[in-house]
C-alpha cells in the first residue's frame, strides 16, 4: 500500500515533531492544527518546596524557572513531561502513570508542604482536589493557555483528500478536533477511519465527543504511552482498513 496518511492534531511544535516520527515509521503526516499554545508571562511566585507539571509545555513556555528551583522535587504526569523537566535542569524528577490522577500516590509524601503547579489555560480540576485532599497547599503559575481556531477552509483542505487513521495524545485535542469538524461534510468519514489513542480516558473522552454515530467506530489504545507506540497503533489501523477494503 502507499504510505498511510495519518491526521495530526497537535499544536506546534509538537504537530512537526510528531510528523517527522511518523515519516520514520513509513506513514504520512497530515497536520490540522485544531489548537495552538500562547505563552502567559506571570512572574514567579514565591520559592516552593516541590512542583508538579502535566504538560512539557509547562516547562518549554511562560517565563524562566528560577535557577535555585532546579534542585527541588519535580513531579511530573508521565515520561514526556519528564523529559522536559530534565532539559530545563530538574534532577530530582518523579514520575507518575500518564494521567493526572496518577500523580496522587506522588503527592501523599509532601503533605503539609507548599507545591506550585506549573498550569496551563484551560485545566482540568482533578490535580487541585487530589492535592488538597493529600493536605498539600497548592498555588499555580499559569505558564500558557491553549487556544481554538481550525478554519472551516483548512479542514477541507486537509481532509479532502481521505486520512486513513487519526492520532488523539489528549482528551482535550479530541474534543478539539470534535468541534472544529462538527458541520463538515468529512466529518462521518473521518470517524469511519480508525482512532488511535494514548490511553483509557482519552478514548473514553473521544467516544463522548464523537456522540451518536450509525457504525461502531474503531477505536485502538496504544500498548505504550508515548509517540511511537501511538503511531505504530495507527500505522496497524490504517493498514487493518486497507485489507478490509481488498477482502
Amino acid at each position: 500500500m502507499n504510505r498511510p496518511r495519518l491526521l495530526v492534531t497537535r499544536a506546534e511544535p509538537d504537530a512537526s515533531d510528531t510528523a517527522r516520527l511518523i515519516a520514520e515509521l513509513g506513514g504520512e503526516a497530515v497536520l490540522l492544527t485544531t489548537r495552538r499554545e500562547v505563552a502567559i508571562l506571570e512572574a514567579a511566585p514565591p520559592k516552593p518546596d516541590l512542583l508538579i507539571a502535566t504538560s512539557p509545555r509547562a516547562f518549554r513556555l511562560g517565563e524562566p524557572i528560577p535557577q535555585d528551583w532546579l534542585g527541588l522535587p519535580c513531579l511530573t504526569v508521565g515520561g514526556v513531561t519528564a523529559e522536559a523537566a530534565g532539559l530545563v535542569g530538574f534532577s530530582d524528577i518523579r514520575i507518575a502513570g500518564g494521567e493526572a490522577a496518577s500523580l496522587k500516590p506522588l503527592l501523599a509524601p509532601f503533605a503539609g508542604r507548599r507545591a506550585i503547579y506549573l498550569a496551563g489555560e484551560p485545566r482540568r480540576p482533578e490535580l487541585e482536589a487530589d492535592a488538597t485532599a493529600s493536605g498539600l497547599s497548592l498555588d499555580l503559575w499559569r505558564r500558557y493557555r491553549m487556544e481554538e481556531g481550525a478554519s472551516a477552509e483548512d479542514i477541507d483542505a486537509k481532509l479532502k483528500n481521505p486520512v486513513d487513521a487519526v492520532l488523539h495524545f489528549s482528551r482535550e485535542s479530541a474534543a478539539s478536533l470534535a468541534r472544529a469538524i462538527q458541520h463538515s461534510p468529512h466529518r462521518e468519514h473521518l470517524w469511519r477511519t480508525g482512532q488511535a489513542c494514548l490511553s483509557p480516558a482519552v478514548s473514553g473522552t473521544l467516544r463522548a465527543v464523537m456522540g451518536p454515530l450509525p457504525f461502531e467506530p474503531r477505536i485502538a489504545l496504544a500498548p505504550e504511552r508515548n509517540a511511537a507506540s501511538l503511531v505504530r497503533t495507527a500505522l496497524a489501523l490504517a493498514r487493518e482498513q486497507t485489507d478490509t477494503q481488498f477482502d
